[in-house]
Order: structure tokens, then C-alpha cells, then sequence
């Protein structure tokens, strides 16, 4: 084939069909290198780009344990500045309700028509001196001592993660306490605030900020606590050092007195308390077996559409996945390891105290759209520890292990109010609770047992009151006050310093023990979660039965011994 001369207008001539050919100038051909050359760069580019994004947002789960911080570096940690930077978004709060006030009057046929065994002075008196015990057994380190003789002086080697975070949340409900009567003028009485407020941080710098693990992905947080010496972690412990958090943060809101503000709960060690309960309420919520977790990534998956959705799915859609009655699901996943990865059946302790923190979290702070997890969850777990267990036995261990945290929760149901829209019936959850108390008097009949049952009180009590305030059975009502008259009397004997069991012991120092509850009339161990429960089936009973508005603490008895 002929080939005309660069820049010469000649067409070549011969057999080849070179009209169907145009010809090819060096010029186009390097048009064409040059758009090769762009459409590779292009494609480089491009491909650098996704890995860009892809890289850019870290899609697997980080796993890594906190700085060791201490409460006296709260805010210096640049850690701790970005973590308030990542969950500084405002979580939704979608349904307008809000808690009912306590009735400040009942009928006086409702209340027991026996001499009265209990009075507020007595009751006051017991919670100072539990309150003390408490703080006189709480290690350097944040955690308690489990078990301690008060006639020979020896804390056992026992413990038990879960009792140690129930002290914990004992020493938060009674800040809470504290703080609903608390006078601003009084001096003395700062002390003792001040003294209460130093161990409960204390308590939360041991299980949140040096015994947890934090689980990291695509800019959100979530932790989990890791108890010393333990392999695998109950899920209870989750859901009372939760319940710790909402009552301490209940307890510190806009009206703490100027002095706990500035010495002890700024605003800034508010805000990381906030966060961190943030970060262990998503990890509690994601180890609910109704959640689909096939992985880590799946738990922060979860969490986000259960934010997500709270704005525009309706309530019966968000309640539905949790209300499982058929399948035997709707529980909480009883264990979790030190990965952070949960298994396990259901328990009824744990699945209890989570529920508890559920619904506590959603009432009173800002997690107002995990209401209707938290019902579907309470219909579920009623189903399975109580109608399916009483089935099989009609004195269930399986709901006395559910007994007083199931009750604290349907009492926290029932006595609601809605704005607009009412979601759900509050009388189904304050019939469940009356109906658990007469169980638990008449069936279990927790009179008539050799243990303590301060635990019962933490059901009955609310139980009570709801029927009290409801006036629809002043019987039903009656009967329980007189059951708290007679058991909460029995029970207060039992305390280290209340007059009779120190009696028993001789050449008693006035100081070991005191305020600790014994688990019989019998038993020198003072374990510690037996002063918790009774504490606060005090508080209740205080608060509920015998209601007063003085400060209720004896500071003279916290300044001798502290």
C-alpha cells in the first residue's frame, strides 16, 4: 500500500480500499495516546478514590481497652474530648411521656390496722448506718468487700461481679436520696454528701474506667465492663452499672448545690459520666436475643436503626421484634467474653436488672425511644419467667430470681403519664405488679422464711403503693402494708447497731460491722449485697410508706466515724 508523505493532499492509489480507511495523522495518534494515557490516569484515580472512602471510614471493629484514667483527670484525656465529640449527637425522643407524680395522700384503709411496728426515725437511723457500712467496705480500688464477720473481723475470699455492681448502684440510689432532701444552707450535711459522692466516683473510675472494654466502629463507641479475674462476664453487671449511671446522673441535673458542682460533679465529668453511659446502654441493648447479631460489626449495625427508626417507624413496629411470647425469645443474652461477643440462655436475675436499666434509662434521661423495646421486652420476659414458670411450679425459683426486678420495672410502666397518643396500657403493667406481690406473700410466703428477704420489699413496697394510689382494692392493699410492717421490722433487727444482734456478741468494739445487715438472725456475714437490697427497700419504704421531707441522714454518726 502506498503511503502519501507527511503534509502532502495526495491519495494513494491501488487495490486497497483506503476511502473506508481514513487516514491517521501523527497528530490523532497522539490525541489517542494522550486520551489512553487520561482514561488510564482516569481509572487510577477513580480506584484511588473508593480506596479513599473505603479507608477513609474504618469498616471493622476496633477493640481496645480505655487509658487508664483516673477521677482526677476526667477531661485531659484526648481521648475523653473526642468521645464527647462523637456522641454529642442528640439522641431522638420521640414519645411524649413522662412520669406521674406520687400521690402525696392515700386512703388510711389502705394502710395496716395493727399497731404500727415501723416508723420513719427508725428507718432513718438504718439507712445511716447501711450507708456507712457501705463506705467503710469499699476497697481503696473502687470495688467492695463481698463478705465480712463481723464477730472475728475476716473478709472471705468470695466474690461476685454482679453483687459488686449491685453495692455500687446501692451507693447511687442513696446519692439520689440524698440529694431529692438535701438543704443547700446546711454545712454539715455537705460533708456527708461530699463524702458519699467521693466513693461513688470512686465505684464508677474501678468498673468503667479501668476494669472495661471499648468496641469502636465507623465513629461510634460502645464499652463494656471486664471484671478482674473473670473470663466471662454475666450481663446483670452490665444492666446494674447502667442503673448506677441513671440514678447518679437522676440525682446530679440542673439543681445540685453550687458547692458539689464546683468541688466534686462539674459539668465536665457530667458530660463524660453521660457518655459513658451512652457507650454501655448500646452494648446492653445489643445483647438482646431478639437482635440479629451475627458479629461485632452487627451490634453497631443494630444500634444505629434502632436510632434511626425511633423518628418515623410507629410504636407497634419497634415494640413488635421485642414482645416475642411463642418463640421463647425476647430475653437477654445471659453471658458475654472478654472480645465482647455475648451467648448464652436466659437468665431471670439478669434479664431483670437489664430491663430495669431499660426502662429507667428511658424515663427519666434522654433514651425516651427505647420505650417501646422496653415494653415489648416486659411483656416478653412476664410471659417467660412468670405465666410459663408458674406453670411448671407455682412457687418458681425461676420468679423469685425475676421477683423484685420485674416489680421496679412494671412499677416504672404503670406509673406514667402520655401527653398525646397512649402507647400502651399502664394498668396491665400495675396489675403484673400486684399480682407478683400477693405471689410473693401469699405463695412464696416470705414471712415465714429463715433468710433474709429485704429483696421482697424492693417488689412489695412499689406494689403498695400502686394499689394504695389506685384505690380499687383497699384489702389487697392493706394486706401488703401490714406484710412491710412485720418483715421490714424482723429485718431491721438483723442490723449490725439496730440494738439486737450485737446484743448476742460480747465485748462488741461499738464499730465492727456496724450498719451491715446479716442474712439471718444468726449469721455474723455481712455480705454485701444483702445491705444493698435491704438499703434500698428502705429508701422505698421511706419514700413510698412513710413519707417526710427532712434530711434523714445523722451526720454526727458520719463525722465520728469517718
Amino acid at each position: 500500500m502506498q503511503r502519501r508523505k507527511r503534509g502532502s493532499s495526495e491519495i494513494p492509489s491501488g487495490d486497497d480500499n483506503v476511502l473506508s480507511k481514513p487516514p491517521t495523522y501523527g497528530g490523532q495518534r497522539k490525541v489517542k495516546r494522550c486520551t489512553m494515557l487520561g482514561l488510564v490516569l482516569l481509572g487510577i484515580g477513580g480506584i484511588f478514590l473508593l480506596w479513599t472512602i473505603y479507608h477513609g471510614v474504618d469498616w471493622t471493629v476496633r477493640k481496645f481497652k480505655p487509658p487508664m484514667e483516673t477521677s482526677s483527670k476526667w477531661v485531659h484525656q484526648n481521648y475523653a474530648a473526642k468521645e464527647r465529640e462523637r456522641q454529642a449527637k442528640p439522641l431522638p425522643e420521640p414519645w411524649q411521656i413522662r412520669p406521674k407524680p406520687s400521690p402525696k395522700e392515700v386512703p388510711s384503709n389502705t394502710k395496716c390496722q395493727e399497731k404500727p411496728r415501723l416508723n420513719r426515725e427508725v428507718l432513718d437511723k438504718s439507712l445511716a448506718l447501711g450507708t456507712l457500712f457501705l463506705l467503710e467496705h469499699q476497697k481503696s480500688f473502687g470495688n467492695f468487700d463481698y463478705e465480712y464477720d463481723w464477730t472475728t473481723g475476716e473478709n472471705t475470699d468470695d466474690d461476685m461481679e454482679v453483687r459488686q455492681a449491685g453495692a455500687l448502684w446501692g451507693l447511687s440510689l442513696i446519692l439520689h436520696d440524698m440529694m431529692d432532701t438535701f438543704d443547700n444552707e446546711d454545712t454539715d450535711g455537705m460533708r456527708v454528701l461530699h463524702i458519699v459522692s467521693v466513693h461513688l466516683l470512686r465505684g464508677f473510675e474501678f468498673f468503667i474506667m479501668q476494669n472495661s472494654e471499648i468496641l469502636d466502629f465507623n465513629g461510634v463507641t460502645m464499652r463494656y465492663i471486664t471484671y478482674p479475674g473473670a473470663k466471662r462476664h454475666g450481663i446483670g453487671t452490665m444492666g446494674l452499672v447502667c442503673l448506677s449511671l441513671v440514678e447518679f446522673l437522676r440525682a446530679t441535673g440542673d439543681d445540685v448545690p453550687e458547692y458539689v458542682k464546683q468541688k466534686l460533679i462539674s459539668p465536665h465529668k457530667r458530660e463524660e459520666l453521660e457518655s459513658y453511659l451512652q457507650q454501655l446502654l448500646a452494648f446492653l441493648v445489643t445483647s438482646h436475643s431478639s437482635t440479629p447479631i451475627q458479629n461485632l460489626e452487627d451490634r453497631f449495625r443494630t444500634w444505629n436503626k434502632l436510632i434511626s427508626a425511633a423518628n418515623w417507624k410507629s410504636w407497634q413496629v419497634q415494640e413488635d421484634p421485642y414482645r416475642q411470647t411463642e418463640d421463647g425469645g425476647g430475653y437477654f443474652l445471659q453471658n458475654y467474653d472478654d472480645e465482647g461477643v455475648s451467648s448464652g440462655i436466659s437468665s431471670s436475675y439478669y434479664d431483670g436488672e437489664c430491663l430495669l436499666a431499660i426502662i429507667k434509662a428511658a424515663k427519666y434521661l434522654n433514651y425516651n425511644f427505647l420505650f417501646p423495646m422496653a415494653v415489648g421486652t416486659a411483656k416478653s420476659l412476664h410471659h417467660r419467667h412468670v405465666t410459663m414458670a408458674l406453670k411448671d411450679d407455682e412457687d418458681s425459683a425461676e420468679t423469685k430470681g425475676f421477683y423484685q426486678w420485674s416489680s421496679m420495672a412494671f412499677y416504672e410502666l404503670a406509673t406514667v403519664e402520655f401527653e398525646e397518643e397512649q402507647h400502651y396500657d399502664p394498668t396491665r403493667f400495675g396489675s403484673w405488679l400486684v399480682d407478683l406481690a400477693l405471689w410473693m406473700v401469699d405463695v412464696h410466703e416470705t414471712l415465714n422464711r429463715p433468710k433474709n428477704t429485704g429483696y421482697a420489699y424492693e417488689g412489695i413496697v412499689p406494689a403498695w403503693s400502686y394499689a394504695a394510689a389506685s384505690g380499687s382494692n383497699p384489702g389487697t392493699a392493706q394486706h401488703l402494708h401490714c406484710t412491710i410492717e412485720e418483715g421490714l421490722a424482723r429485718l431491721v433487727s438483723w442490723q449490725v447497731g439496730m440494738g439486737m444482734v450485737e446484743n448476742n456478741v460480747e465485748e462488741w468494739d461499738g464499730k465492727m460491722g456496724l450498719g451491715g445487715v446479716q442474712n439471718s438472725r444468726k449469721e455474723p456475714g455481712l455480705r454485701i449485697d444483702t445491705t444493698q437490697h435491704q438499703m434500698h427497700a428502705t429508701i422505698l419504704a421511706r419514700r413510698l410508706v412513710y413519707p417526710d421531707d427532712t434530711w434523714p441522714w445523722s451526720t454526727e454518726l458520719f463525722v465520728q466515724q469517718k
